[in-house]
C-alpha cells in the first residue's frame, strides 16, 4: 500500500494568501540571520515581517519541532529573530484549515497594509 502523501502546509499558505488577499506574494525560504542557515517560510522583507508554518503539531510520537529539542531549536531561532527586528507570526496547519482568512488578516495587520476583499 502506497504511503498518503502529506500536503504541503507552505504551498497552502501561500495559495490561500494569493486567493483571499489578492496582494503581492511574499519572498520564501529566507536566510534572516548573519552566521546562522535559519530561513523563514515566508518573508516581507522590507517590513522586515515573516510567517512560520509548523505542521505535525497534534502528531503522536516525539519527533521534529514537536520533540523537546526541535521547541528547544524553535525558540533560539525565534529569539534571534526578534533580537534582530524580525516581528514573526507562527501558524499552525490547523489553524490554516479553520481560518484561513485570519490568518492572513493577522499578517495583513502586521504588515500595516489595507485588505481588500
Amino acid at each position: 500500500m502506497a504511503k498518503k502523501k502529506k500536503p504541503d502546509q507552505e504551498a497552502i499558505f501561500l495559495k490561500i494568501w494569493c486567493e483571499v488577499t489578492r496582494l503581492p506574494p511574499p519572498d520564501r525560504e529566507m536566510k534572516f540571520h548573519p552566521t546562522r542557515q535559519w530561513r523563514f517560510d515566508f518573508v516581507w522583507p522590507k517590513q522586515r515581517v515573516a510567517v512560520e508554518i509548523h505542521g505535525g503539531t497534534f502528531m503522536q510520537g516525539r519527533a521534529g519541532h514537536t520533540s523537546g529539542v526541535g521547541v528547544q531549536r524553535d525558540c533560539e531561532k525565534s529569539n534571534a529573530a526578534i533580537l534582530l527586528g524580525w516581528r514573526v507570526l507562527h501558524f499552525t496547519t490547523q489553524d490554516l484549515r479553520q481560518k484561513p482568512v485570519q490568518c492572513c488578516e493577522q499578517v495583513i495587520s502586521l504588515l500595516n497594509w489595507q485588505f481588500k476583499q
